[in-house]
């Protein structure tokens, strides 16, 4: 078991260092600032080995499939919004790489966490919804990302792209052919799928054998493996000094989860959220309230990163005292 978690650990590391050195080279050729690559490409690439989790165990409808779903929808966006915040936070304050220029853009994280407070509250309202309009709303989550993703787009070719720092790992030509660049972009996600996958398995196994249950495990324990591919990318472009990709790969991420899956769970389940369901939920609207605001007063701070895993630790000791 321990072999299973550490083989795929190093499978994400390693796919990570060659999904975020492609996709620069991808929003380069297509002309977007870094912004708008970690907002939607990265973000988008990325989000998908904990958007499977949620699918795979609705649509299998095996016994606890539907905790086991809600906890992940809930929990992606929960996690990134205090933990993926805390490791950044810790990122942009590293000893030797604080006084590194800083490309982010505080205007972009706080039009990403906007929506996401906006359309994740949304989500959260649609509990109480009559059942047969949850489909409409749903469907009108669906329709709010795909207008920010067109928003983001349009400003990302406002500016001119960021030529990359360093030269793509599959060939030294400068510039590279675009279809090395893709080639490798779809090679290093696939790393991070199978990578996620049999980290998500085996710390699955592992946590039942130790008497966790479906929802918890699903909350707690899952997003933290399914999110590392977020979280390990932000912090390889941070150490690079591409703050910009780093915090939109976080924030993007954020709005994909808060709009377009839970509009999944909205079609595959009833959405009746409980108390604790619902409390991860405010938890991660609390947090990322937290650092909008924080944007808003006094821009990109990595101590208000940090302080927002707070919240993830709040919830997580309440949910194991509850268990207990």
């Amino acid at each position: 078991m321990l072999l299973v978690i550490l083989s795929g650990m190093i499978l994400i590391v390693l796919s990570a260092d060659y999904f975020t050195n492609g996709i620069e080279w991808l929003g380069k050729a297509l002309g977007l600032n870094a912004s708008a690559v970690g907002t939607l490409m990265a973000a988008l690439g990325t989000a998908l080995p904990e958007t499977l989790v949620p699918v795979i165990a609705l649509v299998s409808g095996a016994g606890g499939a539907a905790a086991v779903g809600l906890g992940a929808i809930l929990g992606a966006p929960f996690m990134l919004a205090t933990l993926g915040f805390l490791v950044l936070g810790v990122s942009l304050g590293w000893p030797g790489w604080r006084g590194r220029p800083r490309t982010a853009r505080p205007e972009a994280v706080a039009r990403d966490l906007s929506f996401f407070l906006a359309v994740f509250g949304a989500a959260l309202l649609g509990t109480w919804l009559p059942q047969p309009v949850k489909a409409y709303w749903a469907g009108g989550l669906v329709v709010a990302y795909l207008v920010f993703a067109r928003t983001v787009l349009r400003s990302g070719r406002q500016s001119p792209a960021e030529t990359p720092t360093t030269a793509l790992h599959l060939t030294r030509q400068v510039p590279p052919p675009l279809w090395v660049v893709v080639g490798q972009v779809a090679m290093a996600l696939a790393g991070l799928v199978v990578g996620a996958h049999y980290f998500v398995t085996a710390l699955e196994v592992w946590a039942r054998q130790s008497g966790w249950s479906g929802f918890l495990l699903s909350v707690i324990l899952t997003p933290v493996a399914t999110e590392l591919p977020e979280v390990l990318n932000s912090v390889i472009w941070i150490r690079r000094g591409a703050d910009a990709l780093a915090l939109g790969n976080v924030t993007g991420a954020m709005a994909f989860q808060a709009s377009l899956v839970p509009a999944l769970g909205m079609w595959l389940t009833p959405w009746r959220l409980n108390p604790l369901e619902g409390a991860v939920g405010v938890l991660a609207l609390a947090a990322a309230l937290f650092v909008y605001l924080s944007v808003r007063r006094r821009g990109l701070s990595p101590r208000d990163l940090v302080c927002a895993g707070a919240f993830y630790f709040l919830f997580v000791g309440v949910a194991v005292a509850g268990v207990r």
